[in-house]
């Protein structure tokens, strides 16, 4: 969508849109045609309205739970990555994988 479009959406005028932008809160792609925003920036912009109007966080507060969000959605890839990957090994080693992630448990329960 392009950017009067994701401001509408939002119900946001072009200062905060910019504010967003310059914080690194959201980071759209540009074109010819100007800046574009996916589905996955609107919803950025939804939790980014939240905390500040919902929750009333101040801008050091939006930036660490953006910060907090990126290092999660960051993870899951690693985490989504290192499951192909051990999918893709012989059944024996995905065993002994899965006996070690089992023995780490137990010692974290103890």
């Amino acid at each position: 969508m392009n950017e009067s479009e994701f401001r509408l959406r939002l119900e946001i005028d072009v200062t905060v849109l910019e504010v967003w932008i310059d914080q690194g809160w959201l980071i759209p792609e540009t074109t010819n045609e100007g800046r574009r925003f996916r589905d996955a920036d609107l919803a950025r912009g939804q939790l980014i309205l939240d905390l500040i109007d919902a929750m009333g966080l101040n801008e050091p507060g939006v930036d660490l739970v953006m910060d907090l969000v990126d290092q999660l959605h960051g993870l899951r890839s690693t985490l989504r990555d290192l499951t192909d990957a051990v999918r893709r090994q012989n059944l024996d080693v995905q065993q002994h994988i899965l006996s070690e992630l089992d023995h780490l448990e137990h010692q974290k329960g103890r």
